[in-house]
């Protein structure tokens, strides 16, 4: 299995990616089952649980270095970090104003942002399917924008595009600092959070419940995912990667309909199925090489 990722075989990354855009399609159905805590507390706790959950596993693989590890990832890393921490106060508190569907299929202008940003910082060009995969994407996000205008949500889609700015940052500051191990950065990133939701909270005071769900999404979905995303981006350009992690806002609004029957409108499953086609074309278009990669 290692050595499957270690070739230079594009499709190990690819499925890799896939697999966790799926893991972090779960977000929306863990958070919409905590029951109490505020947003600035699923911020703060969640934070919390991904720093001291990507700090151990740093100190765990650099020993002695660990610090060392954090330094090196220099004002990329820094960049990184609160790109994905204030990516990850903006999607939150987008809940508190709009369905998931909506926040989901606004992030799908991410590859948008990141392929503009990877061009001018890292003059990293688009190849010919992730430009056409964007544009497909781009329709789908065009139909979700229209309908949240109508339903009156203009400041959750605001925050869910934010959310999509800022992630594309972490994406492009990865991809820059590919040349050295930039898991440290999600350790920051939870710190980033974890203190803009200080300032904001009221009472730290939350159930074992949503404590519990927090350190869930902290630990197992946002510390693992994001870390083994930092090694997707090594091998897999900004443009491309962002394109194949909107498989998490075509299942985000599966799972919430399955698990919490929160349904989906027939603009929101015309606008899934738009940016799943974009998802698959950029996975799974005939000739892809590593040329593109690199």
């Amino acid at each position: 299995m290692l050595r499957w990722f270690q070739s230079d075989s594009r499709l190990p990354w690819v499925i890799l990616a896939l697999m966790l855009a799926m893991g972090w399609s779960t977000s929306g159905l863990i958070f919409r089952n905590i029951e109490a805590a505020t947003a600035p507390q699923i911020i703060f706790y969640r934070g919390l649980c991904l720093t001291f959950a990507v700090i151990g596993f740093v100190v765990w693989r650099h020993r002695f270095f660990a610090v060392r590890a954090f330094v090196s990832t220099g004002k990329a890393g820094i960049a990184g970090a609160f790109g994905l921490g204030l990516a990850s106060v903006a999607f939150i508190s987008a809940m508190e104003h709009t369905t998931i569907a909506n926040i989901s299929f606004m992030i799908a202008a991410t590859p948008f942002f990141a392929g503009a940003m990877a061009w001018i910082i890292l003059r990293e060009t688009m190849a010919l399917r992730t430009i056409i995969a964007t544009l497909i994407a781009m329709c789908g996000v065009l139909v979700m924008v229209g309908e949240g205008f109508a339903l009156g949500s203009l400041h959750g889609n605001l925050l869910a595009l934010s959310c999509a700015l800022l992630s594309s940052v972490y994406v492009v500051a990865v991809r820059f600092g590919k040349g050295v191990d930039m898991v440290p950065t999600v350790a920051m990133a939870g710190a980033v959070a974890a203190s803009t939701a200080f300032l904001m909270m009221d009472s730290f005071a939350i159930s074992l419940h949503d404590l519990a769900l927090c350190a869930l999404q902290g630990i197992f979905i946002s510390a693992l995912c994001n870390g083994l995303f930092t090694l997707c981006a090594r091998h897999i350009p900004a443009g491309e990667l962002t394109v194949l992690s909107l498989l998490e806002s075509a299942l985000s609004p599966l799972w919430v309909f399955l698990f919490l029957s929160e349904v989906p409108t027939t603009v929101t499953l015309i606008g899934g199925t738009v940016i799943l086609c974009a998802v698959l074309l950029q996975a799974f278009w005939p000739g892809a090489s590593r040329r593109e990669q690199d």
